[in-house]
């Protein structure tokens, strides 16, 4: 589901990613009884400054902080995993974007080392993404932000994609359907198993 800034502020009282919402069970505060069974996501445009909401813990130790101007950000939740199938899934959805990003949008090479989408820039290997799994209520939350425009708060090493809004959201439309053709495809393969 992609949603406004509007309405990220009406369920996190902020209007940019801080972080905070993956703390905490997301999916129902967005979408009530439509809560899918095999996972949700919900996808946004808005600036990303986490500090006090940081769930790195070696960002956390080395007091860094998340920062873009502009960015996608992707939250996502899924029911019953535990954190190191999460960390699969996000690496899985992540090649996923990385692919379509570099292939349909940007025609630049890329890679994904661990979690992070990297864009070769002519000599430069740039992060366009930050990203993050974590484990709560028996469920797996995770974030994964592409910069935009990333600003000049943000790191040197960090890439801005330069998509304009109407082609952000389609991207975020082709993204949230590969979300749903991955989890869906994930469980029907789980039931067809002969035990």
């Amino acid at each position: 589901m992609i949603i406004t800034r509007e309405q990220l502020k009406q369920v996190t009282g902020e209007d940019y990613y801080d972080g905070s919402i993956l703390h905490n069970l997301l999916a129902y505060k967005f979408l009530k009884k439509s809560v899918m069974p095999t996972g949700d996501i919900i996808s946004f445009i808005a600036p990303m400054l986490v500090t006090d909401n940081l769930i790195d813990l070696e960002d956390s130790m080395s007091k860094d902080y998340i920062y873009s101007d502009s960015a996608i950000q992707f939250l996502i939740e899924i029911p019953n995993v535990d954190l190191y199938a999460a960390i699969c899934f996000q690496r899985l959805f992540n090649a996923q974007l990385g692919s379509l990003l570099c292939s349909n949008y940007l025609n630049k090479p890329g890679y994904v080392d661990g979690d992070d989408i990297m864009i070769v820039d002519g000599e430069e290997h740039k992060k366009c993404s930050v990203s993050i799994a974590a484990h709560k209520n028996n469920c797996v939350l995770i974030h994964t932000g592409i910069n935009l425009q990333a600003g000049p708060k943000a790191p040197s090493f960090a890439y801005s994609t330069e998509l304009d809004e109407t082609t952000a959201l389609r991207f975020m439309q082709e993204a949230e359907n590969i979300f749903q053709n991955i989890t869906t495809d994930i469980h029907i393969a789980s039931r067809k198993v002969i035990v």
